[in-house]
């Protein structure tokens, strides 16, 4: 017979990045048809691939570049604690001998429904990476949001707003070019804003779930009672605010942060009559809104 067996030495390997990407219109984590790739800074062309586990989070087993074994291996513990047998004697403070360095993460969708982007972390990251500059999602806030194209399909019960944005040309304001990168921001009634982001030709999609239906007026005291209001006929009054700075050329992909980031911008409609401040559009149940000739300009600009 054999006993028991015997732990002589024990190894613990750190994976420097786990990042999940966050789907607001449906809350659910993303990992289908998303590419995810990390490269160092000064090195773009020396790229890895982080693959996405049993619960969509995309992890990277080894940074691309150069090794260092001690920031590698590790039980990745902050301190070692006695009885804990995660924990190896030698291994303690391990995060605080850790240096991070510069890496680009660069994420792209194949089925062309989310908008790519890339962003800047230090890595070896502790935990599931989320820039400081990524607003947080409540719940939950470990994540990074995805932003839909135009043509991702609309789920079941979902609202959709969509435009085309775009921008007078520099030093030919009377001509037009799209509002590459443009951020949208849409508040539908009271509900808490939604963000969407234009692609490169200034086309929009964003996604978001119907507020309440407006309830109905009391009843009176006596019959006949009227009818409540039917859910087909609701409509909500739509907020639309940009966020816009140009940038010549337009990248082929957006820097996340730079594109959270941009100033706040005018919108303007315009027809025939010229240009003039874009009011609140009018939501309706069950039916796409689509706000036509839409114009942005930096904040304070003359239309």
């Amino acid at each position: 017979m054999s006993g028991p067996g015997m732990v002589l030495e024990r190894h613990g390997r750190v994976t420097p990045l786990g990042i999940r990407f966050w789907d607001e219109a449906i809350n659910a984590a993303v990992a289908e048809g998303l590419e995810v790739t990390v490269y160092p800074l000064q090195d773009a062309a020396r790229r890895a691939a982080a693959r996405p586990n049993a619960i969509k989070t995309f992890v990277l087993p080894q940074l691309p570049g150069p090794r260092f074994p001690e920031q590698e291996f590790g039980p990745g513990d902050e301190e070692f604690r006695p009885g804990d047998e995660r924990s190896v004697p030698g291994d303690d403070k391990f995060w605080s001998r850790v240096k991070p360095r510069a890496f680009g993460v660069e994420v792209k969708d194949r089925r062309g429904y989310y908008q790519p982007f890339t962003l800047d972390l230090k890595l070896p990251f502790r935990g599931l990476a989320v820039p400081a500059f990524v607003p947080p999602t409540s719940p939950p806030s470990e994540v990074v949001t995805l932003f839909p194209t135009a043509s991702r399909p609309v789920p079941a019960g979902i609202a959709v707003v969509r435009s085309e944005l775009q921008t007078p040309v520099p030093g030919r304001e009377s001509e037009l070019q799209p509002a590459s990168w443009a951020v949208l921001e849409v508040q539908v009634g009271t509900t808490p804003p939604v963000r969407g982001l234009a692609d490169r030709e200034g086309r929009i999609a964003i996604l978001l779930p119907y507020p309440e239906p407006t309830p109905a007026r009391a009843r009176p005291a006596s019959p006949p009672y009227p009818a409540a209001t039917p859910l087909h006929t609701q409509t909500w009054p739509v907020r639309l605010t940009a966020f816009y700075e140009a940038a010549t050329p337009a990248p082929l992909i957006p820097d996340l942060r730079r594109t959270l980031e941009q100033a706040p911008a005018m919108l303007w409609t315009q027809d025939a009559g010229g240009r003039r401040p874009l009011g609140d559009q009018v939501l309706r149940y069950g039916e796409e809104l689509i706000v036509r000739s839409v114009v942005v300009t930096p904040a304070g600009s003359p239309p």
